[in-house]
């Protein structure tokens, strides 16, 4: 044991010795090459560790699910270039990153087929590619708008990622996609107020690009609008005055970017809104109390009989409770059925004469 040990003494030994061979051979090249150069020398060397990084990594492609044709097709192109392959790798290459019912589809193609790359990426692009005609695409594009919640830079990629398969379907492609594209963007944003100022930023940049105007919109949404906004007050002075209340006002100021107001203005708000209806219950009831006295003046007035004591004697039928005016009996001639009662305008006789006293 004491051997061995021994022996890793001695080659430790060696190794360390050996190491500062190499540093005092590196220095002495260092300094000559310093010297030779006209340069002052340099210090002890150090060591330096060198990253390499690894090569890009493709993603597989499985079908339906997962990456789109069109994202993995983009990437499978970037590694092949960079990789510099032949088309036969090319070839082996988009196999390779086959997964799933897309690598089955072309495992059983004919040979020419599968070794070609091209052909590989039409027979993908024709299977998993966008089954949207080319119609339905630009609806789906114009009638894109900015939804509740989404931001101005998921809208502007949404529309980027619509205008892109259109172009795609294109037959002939797309005059002015990238002018659509700004437009598009800037009708439908949902705030009116920056819906305005992009479209007077077009107007004195008409060359400005969807890049360009999304910049603009972001800087506008996170500094606010140019001017604040003076808020509005709106005074019930004017109802008082008409009311007959001098003295009493009640202003509201609303804040147009939505600012709460303070516990103080809400309490001076509530007293004040409190007087405002006990001035207008009280004016109705004036209003109403006018109104009932307009309309008893307006009635004709009936002509009252002067009041008399005893009940009631029908000069028709001599009967009581009613007069002749109401009476749809025969006409009796005689004296009344009851006796009268002083006043009643019958005496014990008959009627009374206009010079007969009514007394014995």
């Amino acid at each position: 044991m004491s051997r061995d040990a021994q022996e890793v003494r001695d080659e430790l030994a060696e190794v360390r010795a050996e190491n500062e061979r190499l540093k005092a051979s590196l220095a002495q090249r260092a300094t000559s090459t310093s010297t030779v150069n006209g340069s002052a020398p340099a210090g002890p060397a150090t060591e330096r560790l060198v990253f390499v990084p690894r090569e890009k990594k493709c993603p597989l492609f499985r079908g339906n699910g997962g990456i789109s044709i069109e994202a993995w097709k983009e990437e499978a192109e970037a590694c092949m270039r960079a990789r510099h392959f032949s088309a036969a790798e090319r070839a082996y290459f988009l196999y390779d990153h086959l997964d799933g019912e897309a690598r089955d589809e072309i495992r059983y193609r004919p040979r020419e087929e599968k070794e070609n790359p091209e052909k590989i990426l039409e027979i993908l692009q024709e299977l998993y590619g966008c089954p949207q005609s080319y119609v339905a695409l630009q609806e789906a594009f114009f009638s894109r708008k900015q939804q509740e919640g989404e931001t101005l830079l998921e809208f502007s990629i949404a529309l980027m990622t619509l205008i892109d398969k259109v172009r795609r379907n294109a037959p002939e492609g797309i005059l002015n996609a990238d002018v659509l594209l700004r437009d598009q963007f800037v009708e439908h944003v949902n705030e009116g107020a920056l819906r305005r100022h992009l479209k007077s930023f077009i107007r004195t940049t008409p060359l400005a690009t969807l890049i360009a105007v999304r910049k603009e919109a972001m800087r506008w949404e996170r500094e606010g609008a140019a001017e604040p906004q003076r808020p509005r007050s709106f005074s019930l002075s004017s109802l008082d005055r008409s009311l007959g209340v001098p003295g009493t006002s009640c202003a509201v100021s609303m804040d147009p970017r939505g600012g709460a107001p303070t516990r103080s203005d809400m309490e001076k708000l509530q007293a004040d809104m409190a007087k405002l209806m006990e001035m207008v219950q009280n004016q109705q009831a004036q209003l109403q109390h006018f109104s009932r006295g307009a309309a008893t003046q307006g009635e004709p007035r009936r002509r009252g009989r002067s009041p008399r004591e005893g009940p009631l004697v029908c000069w028709r039928c001599r009967a009581t409770g009613h007069i002749a005016a109401d009476c749809d009996g025969e006409r009796v001639v005689g004296p009344p059925q009851a006796p009268s009662r002083r006043g009643s305008g019958f005496s014990e006789n008959g009627p009374l004469q206009p010079n007969q006293p009514s007394g014995n």
